[in-house]
């Protein structure tokens, strides 16, 4: 194996210890399709509203996993010099990224399975109708929202601030993004400006794959936008000591 496959599994290990980590990832989204599955009983309903329980229950993971699980891992291992004394061996500070990165994307993968597959054999909701424009919105909002959780990571100087800011982007990203309330029982300003963020273009445009249609290319190039922008901006302003 690797070096970066050995940190890699040694990094997954690592963060399996922490239950409350897992918890978070992927017991939480797959709790609230269960709890909503019981509440709503969808039984097949292709009613537009039961898009809204599964892509809330995926987006409020990837959400946890993305704005504050890896940016306050990441900020942690800055402040407590982890990554400055890796720095002086072969498995340089690099790798620790790429290898959380690796884990994260890992982690949103089976969240998002476990939750389409507890959602259909479990209570019938419908499965993602437009495969394509799923796995496009899937992966775009997987790396918008890792993107600005580096980010995070990059200029926040200890693992408190990273929580501070990640959770203020957290629970924004919930009002603004259709995840605490359905788009349709939004006031129309609200649906305006989650349409610009990453967690909200994403919310709908796992919504509009799941009932059948082609997310709009305004989610999708907002989401590039995220990936791009705020990528290049951490990996400019991301220091390792």
């Amino acid at each position: 194996m690797s070096g970066t496959g050995t940190l890699t599994l040694t990094e997954l290990k690592l963060f399996l210890r922490d239950p409350a980590s897992t918890i978070v990832t992927i017991a939480l989204p797959v709790a609230i399709v269960v709890v909503f599955g019981v509440i709503a009983q969808p039984n097949g309903n292709k009613d537009p509203i039961m898009t809204y329980f599964p892509t809330m229950a995926l987006a409020l993971g990837l959400a946890q996993l993305a704005l504050n699980l890896t940016p306050t891992t990441l900020a942690g291992y800055r402040e407590k010099g982890i990554l400055r004394r890796m720095s002086t061996t072969p498995m340089n500070p690099a790798k620790v990224l790429t290898a959380q990165l690796a884990i994260s994307f890992g982690l949103a993968v089976a969240a998002a399975v476990m939750v389409v597959l507890v959602g259909h054999l479990g209570f019938q909701f419908t499965l993602p109708a437009h495969i394509g424009g799923f796995l496009a919105a899937f992966a775009l909002g997987c790396t918008a929202l890792f993107s600005v959780g580096l980010l995070v990571a990059a200029i926040a100087p200890s693992a408190r601030v990273a929580t501070g800011i990640g959770v203020g982007l957290f629970f924004a990203s919930l009002v603004f993004g259709g995840v605490f309330m359905p788009a349709e029982n939004l006031p129309p300003f609200l649906v305006r400006i989650g349409d610009f963020t990453p967690l909200g273009a994403a919310m709908q445009s796992l919504r509009a794959s799941w009932s059948g249609t082609m997310p709009e290319p305004l989610h999708l190039a907002v989401l590039g936008a995220y990936t791009i922008v705020a990528g290049l901006a951490a990996a400019r302003l991301f220091r390792w000591e």
